[in-house]
């Protein structure tokens, strides 16, 4: 079971990521997203959050006592706000938005495989 949620959550991330570039590509062309570009994501992103809870539940991993856990939670919750403002603003502010959206999901990554998230192993 553990190996099915865990190939699943990363396929999840990847979709996510993927989504996310292709609506900021989008939106920088000015070209309008569909309905199924609006909803997908969201579908998505539920299913990576539920097996993402799944696995840490069946590993009996508590992201208050394993700090790159809850500091992926943390960094997870800037990341939304980075990509609200990323695909909602205008101009530079949507620029700056997606970069540092961009950059949460790269520490959200490097956490993930380092198990640390400082990049290092200690």
């Amino acid at each position: 079971m553990y190996p099915a949620l865990k190939h699943s959550h990363m396929l999840f991330v990847a979709i996510s990521i993927l989504l996310f570039e292709y609506r900021f590509i989008l939106k920088m062309m000015k070209k309008t997203t569909g309905k199924t570009l609006k909803i997908a994501p969201h579908v998505n992103d539920t299913l990576l959050l539920a097996t993402g809870i799944s696995l840490a539940y069946i590993a009996q991993i508590n992201p208050i006592h394993q700090i790159w856990l809850g500091s992926k939670i943390v960094v997870l919750l800037f990341y939304i706000g980075f990509g609200m403002m990323a695909l909602k603003s205008e101009g530079n502010k949507s620029i700056i938005g997606y970069i540092l959206a961009t950059a949460c999901f790269v520490f959200i990554l490097f956490t993930a495989i380092t198990k640390n998230p400082l990049f290092i192993n200690l």
